[in-house]
């Protein structure tokens, strides 16, 4: 048994191992879709300004084929990393499918130890339950 909790116990530090390799990339998406609402934001104010001066206006143009780049960018950045997301919770599902076939085994051999162990006291009771018979039946002659 104490091999199965061994094995029990390396399937959880897996699986809890690869729900944070998922958080990580979950908050590793959070920022890079921050990241494209600040350029939004910084695009939105380049063109604000661009209209209250004509001298801003003629670097517009450069600045907004940048943005668009840069937003390109990170949206394959996204998209990337949605993919890795996708692979890593398959990889949590297989590992907990494991975890619990483990858990399972294990919880069965306890089962049958408690089985066994049940049936033990069930012999030595059927035995005394026997021996105080035969006692009576020999006392009673």
């Amino acid at each position: 048994m104490a091999a199965l909790n061994q094995l029990m116990r390396l399937h959880r530090w897996n699986l809890d191992e690869k729900r944070q390799k998922l958080a990580e990339l979950e908050r590793l998406r959070e920022r890079l879709q921050g990241n494209v609402e600040a350029l939004e934001d910084e695009l939105r104010r380049e063109k604000e300004a661009a209209a209250r001066a004509d001298v801003t206006s003629i670097s517009l143009p450069a600045f907004i084929r940048a943005t668009l780049e840069r937003r390109q960018k990170i949206e394959e950045s996204v998209a990337e990393v949605d993919r890795s997301i996708s692979a890593a919770r398959e990889e949590i599902a297989d590992a907990f499918q494991e975890l619990k076939k483990y858990e399972t085994a294990h919880n069965n051999q306890r089962r049958r130890e408690a089985e066994k162990q049940s049936k033990r006291e069930q012999v030595l009771a059927d035995e005394t339950g026997l021996e105080i018979h035969r006692r009576r039946a020999a006392g009673a002659d």
